[in-house]
């Protein structure tokens, strides 16, 4: 199936203008309830249709006893009937001409021999209706494009970040996580047991999604595992793909089939296909997306070379040690960048040798941004970790220092990552940095990990496309 045909196909999941909820509820707890709840209170704009064979209300609007009874057209159905009347409800959403579905109910290939038969039952009947479906055993999905919410009431931080994950209430719980921290999302899916749409086409179509930057995936095992990394490494040609894979070991492989029924793939096996096709693998959950956010808004370094600039001695430490520990080079500054430099410091600061320890001098804060520029401008340095210079210098002053740093990146092509940025005493810089898209970290570990994203990826565009 080509890309083109694909997005088609994919259009009323991701832009539907109208929506039915099968099995709908007005029990609170119910998924029926719930998958009309979401969307409605999720800001969704378009018509969403209580689906129910006696209620004449569900949750104030309309229901109607089956899709075919709905008077106007239906572009997306959401299925949380019981698994053994599913079949029969793919059916007459393919008589009403709907052609996209998200199956949220459960009891299918999860669940054993007898599960697995009312699967493929429901596979067998999406096919003859023409109907591309999420699920089963999935918990909704979120497309900031349509403003469509299935996984909560409470639509999630906009962004250009698509994660797909195997585990709805984990992914849930994670986009959660990542809009307190300010990441937003573009796409979200729980695939559940992929019976239809797996990972593959997941990726496929956001190759040439115009809302996605960076594709994050959580996954515990693949349904097609060559399909899936072919189709990685033609998308990794333009947007960077990050993998968290559950199931590293014996236990976690146990409970990873019980979850979805699915198979693991050997975790060292897994490692290397990741290297040799592309995928930058992460192994905490929330690095989805410190990474992805860095790889959606730095530029790519065109090495691996970093300097590092703090205004203390055990941030410049750790931050360099994180840096090599990754694999990151923090070369020796030359003798006449030091000599340049030393003037410039204090007089009690060490040796400016990189890292460049600015030893809690503050009597002028524009020192921060003269020492960044000096670093950025050496051909020998690829990207820049720096601090920046708290409250000391006043607001104002702090601000013109800060948005000198941040628009290092427009003025060299260089990545810059901030570090130890999210501290009170750091608001105005970290504010600054926010607004011209410079990713900021809390920790030195967490800025390092930041950096060798952009440095992998950039090695990983240069060896696909041979420069």
């Amino acid at each position: 199936m080509t890309a083109p045909d694909l997005r088609e196909q994919l259009r009323p999941l991701f832009d539907p203008r109208s929506v039915a909820v099968v099995g709908a509820s007005n029990t609170p707890g119910k998924w029926g309830n719930m998958m009309m709840e979401r969307p409605l209170k999720g800001g969704f704009p378009g018509p969403v249709y209580p689906v129910h064979p006696s209620a004449d209300e569900v949750m104030g609007h309309r229901a109607y006893p089956t899709v075919l009874d709905v008077p106007e057209s239906i572009d997306l159905a959401v299925v949380t009937v019981p698994a053994p009347a599913a079949p029969q409800v793919l059916r007459e959403c393919g008589a009403k001409g709907i052609r996209a579905a998200v199956v949220i109910s459960a009891g299918f290939s999860e669940s054993g021999v007898e599960g697995e038969q009312r699967q493929a039952e429901i596979v067998t009947a999406a096919r003859e209706a023409g109907i591309r479906f999420v699920g089963p055993n999935c918990n909704g999905m979120w497309s900031a494009s349509s403003g469509l919410s299935l996984h909560s009431p409470t639509a999630p931080e906009k962004g250009r970040i698509a994660f797909i994950s195997q585990s709805g209430a984990f992914g849930g719980s994670l986009i959660e996580a990542a809009s307190r921290q300010g990441y937003g999302v573009s796409r979200f899916v729980s695939t559940g047991n992929q019976a239809d749409l797996n990972d593959a086409d997941y990726l496929e179509y956001l190759r040439d999604d115009p809302e996605t930057d960076v594709i994050a995936l959580y996954i515990e095992g693949l349904k097609d595992p060559r399909r899936f990394l072919e189709t990685a490494r033609r998308v990794v040609e333009t947007k960077p793909v990050l993998v968290y894979k559950a199931g590293r070991n014996p236990v976690g492989a146990r409970a990873v089939h019980s979850h979805t029924a699915s198979l693991m793939v050997p975790d060292e096996v897994f490692d290397a296909a990741c290297r040799q096709f592309g995928l930058i693998r992460v192994h905490e959950a929330m690095h989805l997306f410190t990474l992805a956010s860095a790889l959606s808004e730095a530029p790519l370094p065109s090495g691996h070379r970093v300097a590092v600039m703090s205004m203390t001695g055990g941030q410049c430490v750790v931050t360099s040690d994180s840096c090599a520990f990754l694999g990151l080079d923090v070369p020796v500054l030359d003798e006449e960048t030091q000599q340049r430099l030393i003037p410039m410091l204090a007089p009690h600061a060490p040796r400016p040798r990189n890292p460049v320890d600015l030893a809690g001098d503050f009597r002028d804060v524009r020192l921060f941004s003269q020492v960044a520029d000096i670093l950025a401008n050496l051909p020998y340095i690829d990207g820049l970790i720096v601090s920046g210079p708290g409250g000391a210098g006043g607001d104002e002053r702090t601000r013109e220092t800060a948005e000198r740093m941040a628009t290092i990146p427009e003025r060299t092509g260089k990545p810059v990552v901030g570090v130890g940025m999210r501290r009170m005493a750091d608001e105005v810089s970290s504010r600054v940095f926010r607004e011209h898209a410079v990713p900021s970290y809390e920790t030195p570990e967490e800025s390092a990990r930041a950096m060798h994203a952009l440095a992998t990826y950039a090695a990983i565009r240069r060896d696909l496309h041979g420069e």
